[in-house]
């Protein structure tokens, strides 16, 4: 008889429990039973719709009859939204204050990482303002950032780094040894070695001073691995603490890096196997995966680079489906800091849709030239970013708040209502 009355009282706190509920970042109210384990959050750097589009175009091997049943992996995700991404002095942002704001729910200048508006870039530090990654690692989570740029680059930097020049790599990459981060993958080499030596990958050091910080991060305890080989051959069960750097510069585009005979992990693997490190804490984990390259294809106008990239960013996400599938604790974000290249996906022939085929062009980057008899453009060396919004989508515990016209700053506080930080 008295386990009877427990066990109805038990049932009714939790009950109760169960409709515990705190705010949201659009104002709506998110259940204790919408709360998070893990999150990942996957940044397309520099992919806006249009690149998205051409994914699925080439995808379908640019059939137009298998191109309507052609889906993204990012396409299969719960909920969608469109993302501004203005930063706090202008309205087209670069990675560092797009990142920034992801990173800590605060807008900042053009060139600032992880530091608020007062900062002026390479010149005076702002209030450095606490990221995502570090409410995580306080929290007893693990986290990690993986990316296909340098590791040092401006939109992993953002999650880990204080400083008001993205230029600083070499202060970044002290910050990343740290910042306490588990598992961080990416090129950057050249920033770890001291200035007059030469990397195990046969560059020279690009750091202000002469520290090793390979040396520094296996004090540390990080394993250590700079080639495809090592990384695939890694003992992961034995692995606490990862740290790969597989270029001195950023990582090969994925067209160049699947032709070679010992390629550099791909942006899946290397998804994959930051996954399964820190999902070894019972507590939980953040992970930060950007397919950064996607952005400076974008910048060259080399839409194939562009194309496959972002495609192989896509497969990533499907990595990323894959474990919150099976994992239902996990939330999962897709979106973009910006948008790059102004890409146009226009008929092949400019006077006739009805040829069927396309001529896609990066239209940004462009300058108006006004005379007397006419108006032109003339086209830049380099295409430039664009303030163009993006998608933002979600899938998981938390993900119905991803709706309608959301604020960067808001996947901040997303992040955080949904790990109950």
């Amino acid at each position: 008889m008295k386990m009877g009355v427990y066990t109805s009282a038990l049932l009714s706190l939790m009950i109760m429990l169960s409709c515990v509920t705190i705010g949201s970042a659009d104002g709506s109210e998110l259940k204790d039973s919408q709360r998070a384990k893990n999150v990942i959050l996957m940044i397309g750097d520099g992919m806006g719709i249009s690149q998205e589009t051409m994914a699925r175009i080439e995808k379908a091997g640019w059939n137009l009859s298998r191109y309507a049943d052609t889906r993204l992996y990012m396409d299969s995700m719960e909920h969608t939204g469109i993302l501004r991404t203005f930063s706090a002095n202008s309205f087209v942002t670069d990675s560092a204050p797009a990142s920034t704001a992801m990173a800590t729910g605060h807008k900042t200048n053009n060139g600032v990482i992880g530091q608020d508006a007062t900062a002026i870039p390479g010149i005076r530090d702002g209030r450095n303002l606490t990221t995502i990654l570090e409410l995580a690692e306080k929290a007893g989570l693990s986290t990690g950032v993986v990316t296909t740029t340098r590791i040092t680059h401006a939109t992993p930097a953002a999650f880990y780094a204080h400083v008001d020049n993205r230029d600083n790599e070499s202060k970044i990459a002290e910050q990343l040894l740290t910042s306490g981060v588990e598992v961080a993958l990416g090129g950057g080499m050249s920033y770890f070695i001291g200035k007059n030596d030469t990397s195990p990958l046969g560059g020279k050091g690009k750091r202000t001073d002469d520290r090793n910080l390979i040396e520094t991060a296996t004090a540390l305890g990080y394993t250590f691995v700079y080639n495809g080989t090592a990384f695939r051959g890694l003992d992961a069960n034995s692995t606490e603490r990862l740290l790969g750097i597989f270029e001195n510069s950023h990582m090969e585009y994925e067209l160049v890096r699947a032709r070679s005979s010992d390629p550099d992990p791909s942006l899946a693997e290397m998804t994959e196997k930051a996954i399964y490190l820190l999902s070894k804490n019972p507590k939980g984990f953040f992970l930060m995966v950007e397919g950064g390259r996607i952005d400076h294809a974008c910048h060259e106008r080399s839409l194939e680079n562009a194309t496959m990239d972002t495609l192989a960013f896509d497969e990533a996400v499907g990595k990323a489906l894959d474990f919150a599938m099976k994992n239902k604790d996990t939330l999962v974000i897709v979106t973009a800091d910006h948008e790059c290249g102004g890409l146009i996906i226009q008929p092949e022939n400019l006077e006739s849709y009805e040829s069927g085929g396309i001529m896609p062009v990066f239209g940004s980057g462009t300058v108006e030239i006004k005379s007397p008899k006419c108006n032109f453009l003339v086209e830049m060396d380099e295409a430039t970013h664009t303030g163009a919004d993006v998608t933002i989508r979600a899938t998981g515990p938390g993900a119905s708040l991803v709706h309608g016209l959301m604020d960067n700053t808001q996947v901040f506080s997303l992040i955080k209502e949904a790990l109950g930080l």
